[in-house]
């Protein structure tokens, strides 16, 4: 049996700009945070890290509605011809990406608090997160785990892409077209 119906158009929409924002901001990360490193603090340093919580902060929420959304629209059923642990594999791949898309920019936000720079782009301010003490080295923390689940998540981001590409090519067993905008 082929899978072919589709998630709605909110969830693939959410899905997609979800998506993008992890490719933008996984490069803009690991730049800005070089540049830091290397103790360069001019306006492009400064941008970069206004644009990440920006979008950082925005998939947070984007996330909120999602999972919103989940519990009133459950996950298509897969193709009958899936093995077992394939199935396995792609639910905990889910599951990840979802509680990562969740904890990474909390503990962003929690480290922007803390340290604290909530400046973002165009002169917004984030919130402060509640309860968060201040402290530098604290913040330090924060974004340590930060970066190391991010990268964790981009990993777990190229086996999705992966995975979805090999139903688009390979198999043609229309589990991509579930979250494409095409015609089926």
């Amino acid at each position: 049996m082929q899978a072919t119906t589709r998630y709605s158009m909110t969830m693939r929409i959410l899905h997609w700009i979800i998506a993008a924002c992890v490719i933008v901001l996984i490069p803009i990360g690991l730049l800005m945070v070089s540049r830091g490193e290397a103790n360069i603090w001019d306006t492009l340093t400064n941008t970069l890290y206004a644009w990440h919580k920006a979008i950082g902060f925005t998939v947070l929420w984007l996330m909120v509605i999602r999972i919103l959304i989940k519990l009133r629209q459950p996950s298509l059923p897969y193709t009958d011809d899936i093995p077992p642990v394939t199935l396995l594999a792609a639910r905990t791949v889910h599951l990840l990406m979802y509680i990562l898309l969740i904890i990474v920019p909390l503990l962003g936000w929690a480290g922007i608090t803390a340290f604290p720079a909530l400046n973002t782009i165009g002169g917004y301010h984030l919130p402060a997160l509640p309860f968060i003490e201040k402290g530098e080295a604290f913040a330090k923390q924060l974004f340590n785990i930060h970066g190391l689940l991010g990268l964790t998540l981009g990993v777990l981001a190229l086996a999705h892409i992966a995975a979805a590409c090999k139903h688009l090519l390979i198999n043609r067993d229309n589990v991509f077209k579930r979250m494409w905008f095409g015609k089926t």
